[in-house]
């Protein structure tokens, strides 16, 4: 019989989450780190990679309205590595250094959800 020692090993702590509110971006270069970006009902976005077991927090947003989606897109034919974020009837766009390129509010009455 095999036996399997397994230990738990936390990277990153964030707060409640919401289904689909994390995603893996693709890789950049050949010898850049994976990124993760995962948000949270706080509001805040949070991106990092791992590289050789060490976390290297890549940005991070202040807190606001309760994030619902995350999606990552980009102009047809190219790298999907643009971040959008659902809050409340607001979306919001960042790129992959966490700059905010895009912001604008729906005309909807409900939390958008997908």
């Amino acid at each position: 019989m095999m036996e399997l020692n397994l230990n738990r090993v936390d990277y990153l702590q964030v707060g409640v989450t919401s289904p689909r509110t994390m995603k893996l971006l693709p890789a950049g270069e050949k010898k850049s780190c994976q990124k993760v970006v995962v948000a949270d009902h706080q509001g805040i976005l949070q991106c990092f990679g791992i590289k050789r077991g060490d976390v290297q927090n890549i940005f991070k947003t202040l807190p606001g309205q309760k994030v619902t989606r995350l999606e990552l897109g980009g102009a047809a034919g190219t790298v999907r590595d643009k971040i959008f974020i659902a809050a409340g009837n607001n979306i919001r766009g960042f790129n992959r250094k966490g700059k905010q390129f895009l912001s604008f509010e729906t005309n909807m009455t409900e939390s958008i959800m997908s």
